[in-house]
């Protein structure tokens, strides 16, 4: 049996006294007469020895003894804190001889038991059980870490070893729960410690998504504090996702760290392609630009693997859905310079309203190239075309919230035209994420993204949730083709650098976008108005002869960013800043006359600055202020543009991640306001003036823990008091100012419980329930309140191969979300209207994997 010190080659000598390259016995070599030596000879040992190659030794070994045997208690460990590390992907033999030289660990292994294989590459700033996870990643092997030693063996043999991750990042071992996230990428565009962030976070692992088998980007975020996912049964356009009280669009969304687009309704995020789901609470414009001050929800990609990985699901379910899903992912090459992923998705289904599909198709191949040993490439490419209804199901307060002399109605109502509300999008994209290692530790990446949609919508709308005689119904037709394309770039270089005792994790980067798009408005009118509790469709209906809306719009945006982290000691200081630029402007083309030219101009600098405290019993205190801007494209009486709306954010919290226990608790405080938001001009009626102001404060409360190594818990709860604090009524209506923002309600709460059981009769089984409640909200001029309401999620999940050899790689899932079919219902569009909630859907999925 073989040992490898990585980053250490002691010489022996032979017993004739000569010296050679004789394999040393590992328990002579360290044992402890060998810690007797002085220090200054230790010192200067580890000088010479660090920087030469570590060949296979050949011993009799035991790890644990040689572990114990190693760890010296007259000598200080290394300090396993956070660093920057640079390691391109490299066989893994050298990347553990790699690892070992920068953290100054141990690291004793025996080399038959490693794989013939590449290591995923390491850029950030990350503690080494993080970093040696990442290493080890897709294969058996697990680790234990003991003062400054690290002993690597097979998880299987070694149960009380930690395990790496599999290419999905969940556990190699099924008998594990998933680790706590310790990282997040969002937070600062680099593997930023979770604990150095000095504002709001809430990860959602793949596992978490596989778990819970989310459908869409809604049910990833039902379980994180803070975040109020609007539902909208049969298929919503743009997103519409509440963050602490500010309403989030689509340009709030990233994709691998590039904003998702422009087009609201020609995106749609496929959860099935998403590794992970972070959101980043609070103003986050210092990185990413234009957005709302709720913050950023950053998703990213599923990516190539080094090892083999194929998975095969079908899926059948309410509403008849049947879908069929694969993701495949392995080597292309024996050693693993080349890889590939393949996530495909296709789905035919209806849903729980009349006339309403939910079908999609959706393809994204992914080619990552390992170019030399500090080069990685990435290649992302995606295709998804769905089809959903174009009825805007804006259903009426009365007869749902409120009552009606007639009854309530009905949950699958379709408030359309069948055959004519449609609403279907395709959207291509297609683009790179490259990684080149520079001198020391120090990183240049650059990622672009090219994306094009198509998007077919004839919406059937209401002017109002009002009902005439209490039972009609009346809505319109509105034809609106759109097509777009968008060019997105980020560059950015990382690295780290040393000034006296301060420590800087620096970044400096480039991002710049390009959007165009086309749409035309035409509106129809339907004769007859719909009998909401006997409703006959068809009839007369007919379209105007000239559009409404023949508009062109073009955008460009170019942000100049710096961040530098500070580490001093235990002190963590974050500051950043933005410069931003933004040009938009329009052509439109109306009843044949000549062209109308708009065009402006904004320019807006933002900042970030937070401090944190890392105790050595794990609690972080952190404080943080970060700023925010958002353009505005209306103007005021005069015709002059408006200025970017800007949001402010102070925060206070205390996050801990206890020793010997993996679990991650964190308490948050904030107050947010929004400035210069447009409101009614109470001089000049149909006009806006920029006077308006929202602010916002509460309390978040979140926790992830694995309560053993086969029971798993998420918990959070918010309590968020979100008013509109300046506004002016319009004519005849109501002034805002001191109400509460619609949809937003003060408390909410949610718990997921996931339990393994590996031992017994219920051997192989897998079970979870989760609660989500949802506190009473109003409507925008708060004359509607909707009231709380408390959902079930259940999922059982059986492992087949427990039943035999033949099935390994096969198991069964069923999940089912609102359990007991519980009627529900947020703010609508408009004054009178509300949306329906989800009703009870139940799913069955079968899996295999080789």
């Amino acid at each position: 049996m073989t040992g490898r010190l990585a980053g250490f080659r002691p010489t022996t000598r032979r017993q004739d006294g000569g010296r050679g390259a004789a394999a040393p016995d590992w328990p002579r070599v360290c044992r402890p007469r060998v810690w007797r030596l002085g220090l200054w000879r230790i010192a200067v040992g580890w000088t010479l020895l660090l920087g030469l190659p570590a060949p296979a030794l050949s011993a009799s070994f035991d790890p644990a003894a040689a572990a114990n045997a190693a760890a010296p208690t007259d000598i200080e460990p290394p300090v396993l804190q956070e660093m920057l590390l640079e390691i391109p992907a490299l066989p893994l033999g050298e990347a553990l001889t790699s690892f070992g030289r920068r953290t100054g660990l141990q690291i004793l292994y025996r080399p038959d038991i490693l794989p013939d294989r590449r290591s995923r590459a390491l850029s950030g700033r990350m503690d080494p059980a993080a970093a040696l996870s990442i290493l080890l990643s897709g294969t058996d092997l697990a680790f234990e870490m003991k003062g400054g030693m690290v002993t690597i063996g097979r998880l299987q043999e070694n149960p009380g070893f930690l395990p790496g991750l599999t290419v999905e990042g969940r556990l190699a071992s099924a008998t594990r729960t998933a680790p706590i996230p310790s990282h997040s990428r969002s937070g600062g565009k680099s593997a930023t410690p979770v604990e150095d962030l000095p504002q709001g976070l809430s990860i959602v692992t793949r596992e978490d998504l596989d778990q819970r088998d989310v459908q869409d980007i809604n049910g990833a975020l039902a379980y994180s504090a803070g975040v109020r996912p609007i539902d909208y049964p049969g298929g919503q356009g743009a997103i519409d996702v509440f963050v602490r009280g500010f309403r989030q669009s689509s340009e709030s969304v990233m994709i691998d760290g590039l904003r998702s687009g422009y087009n609201p309704y020609g995106l749609e995020y496929e959860p099935f392609g998403v590794e992970r789901v972070e959101v980043l609470k609070g103003p986050a414009s210092t990185l990413y630009g234009a957005m709302p001050p709720g913050g950023a929800i950053a998703l990213t990609s599923k990516r190539p693997t080094a090892a083999p990985f194929h998975r095969l699901q079908l899926q059948g379910g309410s509403h008849d859905r049947r879908q069929v899903t694969a993701d495949l992912g392995d080597r292309i090459d024996a050693d693993g310079t080349l890889r590939f992923r393949l996530t495909m998705l296709s789905r035919r289904s209806g849903t729980q309203i009349d006339h309403t599909p939910d079908d999609r198709l959706y393809v994204a191949p992914a080619l990552s190239w390992s170019a030399g040993d500090r080069t990685d490439i990435t290649l992302l490419a995606s295709y998804l075309d769905f089809r959903k209804m174009g009825a805007e199901q804006s259903f009426p307060a009365s007869g749902t919230v409120l009552d009606n002399p007639y009854g309530r109605l009905g949950s699958n109502l379709f408030l359309g035209y069948p055959g004519l509300s449609s609403y279907r999008s395709r959207t291509l994209s297609a683009g790179y994420d490259i990684r080149h290692a520079l001198a020391g530790n120090w990183t240049l990446n650059q990622t672009l993204r090219y994306s094009s949609s198509r998007v077919g919508y004839l919406s059937s709308w209401a002017s109002s949730g009002l009902l005439d005689a209490d039972r009609i119904y009346r809505f319109g037709l509105q034809d609106r083709p759109k097509t777009s394309s968008t060019l997105l770039v980020d560059t950015n270089l990382q690295g780290e650098a040393a000034t006296g005792p301060l420590r800087h994790g620096l970044l400096i980067g480039i991002d710049h976008g390009r959007h165009r798009a086309h749409e035309t408005r035409r509106n129809g009118t339907v004769a007859d108005g719909l009998d909401v509790f006997a409703p006959v469709y068809g009839g007369p209906y007919g379209w105007d002869a000239t559009l409404a809306r023949d508009l062109t719009e073009r955008l460009r945006q170019t942000g100049l960013y710096a961040q530098d982290e500070i580490a001093a000691g235990n002190w963590r200081l974050t500051l950043g800043g933005r410069l931003d630029w933004s040009r938009s402007g329009s052509t439109g083309r109306l009843s044949g006359g000549p062209p109308v030219e708009t065009a402006q101009f904004d320019r807006a600098f933002t900042k970030r600055i937070g401090l944190a405290y890392r105790f050595e019993n794990g609690l972080t205190p952190y404080a943080g202020t970060s700023t925010s801007f958002q353009p505005n494209s209306d103007s005021d009486v005069q015709g002059r543009p408006f200025s970017p709306s800007r949001g402010t954010q102070v925060e206070a919290g205390l996050r801990y991640r206890p020793k010997g226990f993996d679990g991650l608790f964190t308490l948050s405080l904030f107050r947010a306001v929004q400035r210069n938001l447009t409101t009614a001009d109470p001089d000049n009626p149909g006009y806006s003036v920029q006077t308006g102001e929202m602010r916002s404060r509460g309390v978040e409360l979140e926790a992830k823990a694995a309560l053993s190594p086969t029971a798993e818990l998420t918990a959070a709860y918010s309590y968020t008091d979100a008013r509109i604090t300046r506004d002016n009524p319009t004519p005849g209506g109501t002034d805002r100012t001191g109400k509460r923002v619609a949809s937003v309600p003060r408390h909410a709460a949610a718990v997921w419980l996931r339990q393994r059981f590996e031992t017994g009769a219920a051997s192989g089984l897998t079970a979870g329930v989760g609660l989500r409640y949802v506190g009473a909200a109003y409507n925008a001029t708060n004359s509607i309140r909707v009231p709380s309401y408390l959902l079930t999620d259940v999922s059982l999940g059986y492992d087949l191969g427990r039943l035999g050899p033949a099935l390994d790689g096969a198991s069964l899932t069923m999940t089912a979300t609102n359990l007991f079919d519980r009627r529900y219902f947020s703010p609508g569009f408009y004054e009178n209207s509300v949306f329906f909630g989800n009703r009870r859907a139940v799913l069955a999925t079968l899996s295999y994997s080789w």
